[in-house]
């Protein structure tokens, strides 16, 4: 059963606001009730819900894909490691209920998580930093697009060059505001957009995690997507990503994914470090078994005149 963006942790997101949008605090609660009604081993609706000592929830059908060994009284969270006694697991009526209720109502909500056309007010002019691009990096020369090349390219071995990952970082350092930004993706079949702290290591083997410094959405086999948590998130969208718009607001700390084209939600990190500039991230697939496909950082496109709400305590930009 297809449905929209539901992750694979049914831990329910403290209250934030989703982005500074007039409908977006809605949005957010909502999609932290999606994230709640999903079971993180089968990332379906939760059927039955049983609850774990460590407050998550499964599906009474999987229970037994969490035990530690065969036959085994201890259970292993997906969510959050924590090891549970199969005799203290408890039926979740309330969440049952919950979910019986969302799945009446997605038709309804699926409206609320889109994007909303203003976000391109804050669209903002991206290129490519080559001093940090990894050596099997093909850059144009306009700086807007890259894709892996299967020779090494004999550039200068620079202190902020990405040695071993294959990477590059946009040439911006955002500090505070909101920014918003779009990547075509065109047909690639694998590959990582986001953003990350300026102070990454760029040496060496790096990890695209949220403890690293990476909020990063990632595409794998052409339909395994999922974001940087840890564990890792499992997303799922109706369709195929093509162009994948980034809206950074530092004063809210929350980074949003989303499908440029069909205006759909992707994910939202929230709590985003704001103690240093975080910088636009990309990677593009690798040969051989990557596609060669090439991300394009897409031109500013005309804003219009539309203002958008400002969060108290903040001034107008």
């Amino acid at each position: 059963m297809k449905r929209l963006s539901l992750v694979t942790t049914n831990r329910l997101s403290s209250h934030g606001n989703f982005l500074p949008l007039c409908t977006f605090p809605l949005a957010v609660d909502m999609a932290a009730l999606f994230e709640a009604s999903s079971c993180p081993v089968c990332s379906d609706y939760l059927e039955k819900p049983m609850s774990l000592e460590c407050g998550c929830s499964v599906c009474l059908k999987c229970i037994n894909s969490l035990q530690k060994e065969p036959h085994g009284e201890d259970l292993l969270c997906y969510c959050c490691s924590v090891v549970s006694q199969k005799n203290k697991v408890r039926p979740n009526r309330q969440l049952e209920r919950l979910v019986s209720h969302i799945k009446e109502l997605e038709p309804k909500l699926k409206k609320i998580l889109q994007m909303n056309p203003r976000m391109r007010k804050f669209q903002v002019d991206i290129t490519l930093d080559a001093n940090t691009a990894n050596n099997f990096l093909l850059i144009s020369d306009d700086l807007r697009s890259v894709q892996s090349g299967r020779i090494r390219q004999n550039w200068q071995d620079l202190a902020e060059r990405f040695d071993f990952s294959v990477c590059v970082l946009g040439s911006s350092r955002f500090t505070c505001g909101r920014h918003y930004w779009e990547v075509d993706v065109g047909t690639s079949t694998e590959w990582d957009l986001g953003v990350c702290s300026e102070s990454v290591h760029h040496k060496g083997r790096i990890q695209l995690t949220t403890e690293c410094g990476f909020w990063t959405v990632s595409l794998r086999a052409g339909s395994r997507l999922s974001a940087s948590t840890v564990p890792p998130t499992f997303l799922f969208i109706d369709g195929k990503l093509q162009r994948v718009g980034i809206f950074l607001d530092m004063g809210m700390q929350n980074v949003s994914f989303f499908d440029a084209e069909g205006g759909s939600h992707v994910y939202t990190f929230r709590r985003v470090s704001a103690e240093e500039p975080l910088c636009p991230f990309l990677a593009p697939s690798i040969p051989p078994n990557g596609d060669e496909g090439v991300l394009s950082i897409c031109p500013v496109m005309n804003p219009g005149t539309t203002d958008a709400p400002v969060h108290p305590g903040e001034d107008k930009q």
